[in-house]
């Protein structure tokens, strides 16, 4: 299995990078894809990502992640190439994960519905989120904010490797 993090300037770092670790953890590999070769987050941290959006196939992934924070998520959002790899994920039936305002934009293009998604508060546009940490639907996983990064990242390595893994990952963090 392989999973994508969707990297972009004004993102939260963390939702990315402690998704990244924790997936890394579990065996799955998992690449940063910048909108921007170097992408700087919403609270000045700079970093590059593995690769450009331009330069994946898609097809090789498995599973998509994108990551909260502001403006990233507008950023993602408005950013067609992302929502062309939104769309070919949802109809090819493959995992679609979005934390913290990100969820809105899968909101935003109606793929999630009252009471089977959480976002952070205020980015429901309309819905009723689910209660939780992290929920999952069907492929997507949505998770609340950064404190619950760990519940996201525990669903996708479920999903993708198997619930023991989740766990023993989990529990070597000391979770």
């Amino acid at each position: 299995m392989k999973t994508m993090i969707i990297v972009t300037n004004g993102l939260e770092e963390c939702e990315a990078l402690m998704t990244y670790d924790l997936l890394h953890r579990a065996g799955i590999e998992t690449e940063l894809v910048g909108l921007y070769d170097e992408v700087t987050s919403s609270h000045n941290v700079t970093f590059k990502a593995h690769k450009s959006i331009n330069d994946i196939n898609e097809d090789e992934y498995d599973c998509l992640v994108l990551p909260g924070g502001m403006p990233g998520t507008l950023n993602l959002e408005n950013d067609e190439r992302v929502s062309k790899l939104i769309d070919s994920f949802v109809r090819n039936d493959k995992y679609v994960c979005a934390i913290c305002a990100a969820p809105s934009i899968l909101i935003h293009k109606g793929l999630l519905q009252s009471n089977k998604f959480i976002c952070f508060p205020g980015f429901e546009s309309g819905l009723v989120p689910a209660n939780g940490k992290a929920v999952q639907d069907g492929k997507f996983i949505t998770g609340k904010g950064l404190g619950a990064v760990v519940e996201f990242a525990y669903l996708i390595i479920k999903n993708l490797v198997d619930e023991d893994k989740a766990k023993e990952v989990v529990s070597k963090i000391q979770y």
